[in-house]
């Protein structure tokens, strides 16, 4: 999963500098256009997990919803 988020934070990374204006990309290094890929990726990463996470415990809530509801059957 983490080339897929490298893959979007080059992305990310690219546009940002097709925004640049020349004297702009030529007083940023590789090294800081590198750095902000890092930086880009990690927050994909963080974000994935979040929504991950509610995700498994919505679905955890809806298990226990129905297994509640079963018992009322039985």
């Amino acid at each position: 999963m983490t080339m897929h988020y490298q893959q979007h934070a080059k992305e990310v990374v690219s546009r940002f500098e097709r925004m640049l204006s020349k004297e702009q990309v030529e007083g940023i290094t590789q090294e800081h256009f590198d750095e902000l890929e890092i930086l880009i990726t990690a927050a994909l990463g963080v974000v994935y997990s979040e929504v991950s996470h509610k995700a498994a415990k919505s679905l955890e809530e809806m298990a226990s919803a129905l297994r509640h509801q079963a018992n009322e059957v039985d």
